[in-house]
């Protein structure tokens, strides 16, 4: 069996020297912001309940805190908290409808990464694929 390809290639096809390429990539991340907040927001898929619970509000948005609770099988408190840490985050957000708090996802991001991680959307649902935040460097 042949090795898959590599993935990206570069399309001069010429060597590039080590300190040419390691002079390039410090280029590359000097040209790029905002790695520290990255890491703090990907550090939160690290928890499988909230995980848990991007996955449901990604298959079915508008969802309630307490709903959440008993779909990923953990206390409304300990929900509340992750959904919390979510808001913050810029993850979700919450919405009020009457006297209930349903939660959706707070921009395309998360919406493609939760794709690119296997989340699907429930049966008959459609919705809108939220806006991507603005671009920062």
């Amino acid at each position: 069996m042949d090795p898959a390809p590599p993935l990206h290639v570069r399309a001069s096809g010429a060597e590039v020297r080590d300190e040419q390429l390691v002079h390039e990539l410090r280029g590359l991340l000097a040209g790029t912001g905002g790695f520290e907040e990255l890491a703090e927001r990907m550090a939160l898929l690290s928890d499988p309940r909230r995980l848990r619970i991007l996955f449901c509000l990604h298959a079915h948005p508008g969802v309630r805190s307490s709903d959440l609770a008993r779909a990923i099988g953990a206390p409304e408190s300990t929900t509340s908290h992750a959904l919390a840490l979510l808001r913050e985050a810029g993850w979700v957000r919450a919405g009020r409808s009457g006297r209930e708090v349903r939660y959706e996802l707070a921009d395309g991001f998360v919406h493609d990464l939760l794709h690119d991680l296997g989340s699907d959307h429930l049966p008959g649902v459609h919705h809108p694929r939220p806006p991507h935040p603005p671009h920062t460097t």
